[in-house]
C-alpha cells in the first residue's frame, strides 16, 4: 500500500475496547501526533468478555484482527491498539498489512527498559490484563542488556475502573495512588498499564514522589515516526 496523499493528513485508525480508553488517546495524539486525523472504532467488549474468558482466546484475537482489517480497508494508513491485552494480535496483523501499527504498550515498555529502574509497580484494574502486562514487560526487560534486572511487580487497583469509566480524574488518582502507597519504599516507578488510567499519571507523580510512567503519549510519538518512515520509504524508494 502507498502512503497517504500529502495534501491530505494522516489517518490513526484508534482501535479501543473502553470508553475511556477514547480521551486519553486523542488528547496524547493531539500532542504527539497533530496532523493525524482520529477514526475511532470501539468494541466495548471486547475487554469484559476476555475477563469472562479468563485471558484472550483464539476467538477474541480474530475479532481484534477483524476489527484491524475494517480499519486498513477502510483507509487507514496506521493503527493504535489502546487495549494492552490485544496486542499479541499485532503481530499476526502486520503480516498481512502493511500499515505502520503500535500496540498500547510497546514504546512505554521500551521505555522502561531504557531507564533501568531497579523495580517497577505495573497497575491496572483487571487481573488478568495486568498478568499479561507483567509477563510481556518481563519479556521486553530480558531480551535487553540490563533490562533484566528490573523487577516487575503487578497489582490492580479497586475502584479504578469505574473512576475512569465516569471519568471521575479525582476518584482514579486517588484509587490508583492507594494502590501504590504500599510499595513506595520497594519500588523506583509505576506504570500505569492501560490508556484508560493515564490521566491520573500527573496528579499520581505529585503524591507518591516516584515516576509514574503511561502510555498514550509515547505511543502517539512513535506512531507519528512510523508514518512519516513508510511515507518517506513510499516517496523515495523503487516502485
Amino acid at each position: 500500500m502507498s502512503g497517504h496523499r500529502a495534501d491530505q493528513p494522516p489517518t490513526v485508525a484508534v482501535i479501543s475496547a473502553l470508553p475511556a480508553s477514547l480521551e486519553p488517546a486523542r488528547t496524547a495524539l493531539t500532542e504527539g501526533f497533530p496532523e493525524a486525523s482520529v477514526w475511532n472504532l470501539l468494541d466495548d467488549r471486547l475487554l469484559s468478555d476476555a475477563e469472562a474468558a479468563d485471558g484472550l482466546t483464539p476467538a477474541l484475537s480474530d475479532r481484534m484482527l477483524s476489527l484491524i482489517s475494517y480499519a486498513v480497508h477502510g483507509g487507514a494508513d496506521a493503527v493504535l491498539l489502546t487495549c494492552s491485552l490485544y496486542g499479541p494480535v499485532l503481530e499476526q496483523a502486520r503480516r498481512e498489512h502493511g500499515l505502520p501499527m503500535l500496540s498500547s504498550d510497546e514504546e512505554l515498555f521500551a521505555e522502561v527498559s531504557r531507564r533501568r529502574f531497579g523495580s517497577v509497580l505495573l497497575l491496572g484494574h483487571l487481573a488478568p490484563a495486568v498478568q499479561d502486562s507483567v509477563n510481556r514487560l518481563k519479556r521486553v526487560l530480558s531480551s535487553t542488556e540490563r533490562g533484566e534486572r528490573t523487577e516487575v511487580t503487578g497489582h490492580t487497583a479497586s475502584g479504578a475502573a469505574m473512576a475512569a469509566a465516569h471519568e471521575d480524574l479525582d476518584a482514579l488518582e486517588k484509587s490508583l495512588t492507594a494502590a501504590a502507597t504500599p510499595y513506595l519504599k520497594e519500588v523506583d516507578a509505576v506504570i500505569l498499564g492501560m490508556f484508560s488510567l493515564s490521566p491520573a499519571g500527573a496528579g499520581m507523580e505529585k503524591a507518591l514522589g516516584l515516576p509514574v510512567l503511561s502510555a498514550p503519549l509515547l505511543a502517539a510519538r512513535v506512531l507519528r515516526e512510523k508514518v512519516a518512515a513508510k511515507d518517506g520509504a513510499s516517496q523515495g524508494g523503487p516502485r
